[in-house]
């Protein structure tokens, strides 16, 4: 509700911090009501709404944007022995990597 009781029971104003606004927005928008529905019924002032929705506007609020992503990158397994290091993708198929040991190992450094 817009308006609280102060202690002498007169009407006072209580203040939106950014957020609050934003939510209110938020549902606003949710609600696909006018603004004059939606502010009658959440006991707000039009003006208060209005002058969050331009405030934010000027203010460049935070969007949301499309960024590519990469495909997914593979890391590298390292195997050395006897003088001989091979380097394949961890996704390579574990019989293929068989294959590649053994025309290493028949064929030496010089394959």
């Amino acid at each position: 509700m817009d308006g609280e009781r102060t202690t002498d029971g007169r009407r006072g104003w209580r203040v939106w911090r950014e957020h609050e606004a934003r939510e209110a927005l938020a549902e606003l928008a949710r609600s696909g009501e006018s603004i004059a529905e939606f502010t009658r019924r959440r006991r707000i002032s039009a003006q208060r709404v209005y002058y969050w929705k331009k405030r934010l506007a000027e203010s460049g609020a935070p969007a949301f944007v499309a960024v590519p992503v990469a495909p997914a990158r593979f890391e590298q397994i390292e195997i050395v022995a006897g003088g001989v290091t091979i380097r394949v993708r961890e996704d390579l198929d574990p019989e293929r990597l068989a294959e590649i040991i053994e025309i290493v190992a028949r064929h030496g450094r010089g394959c």
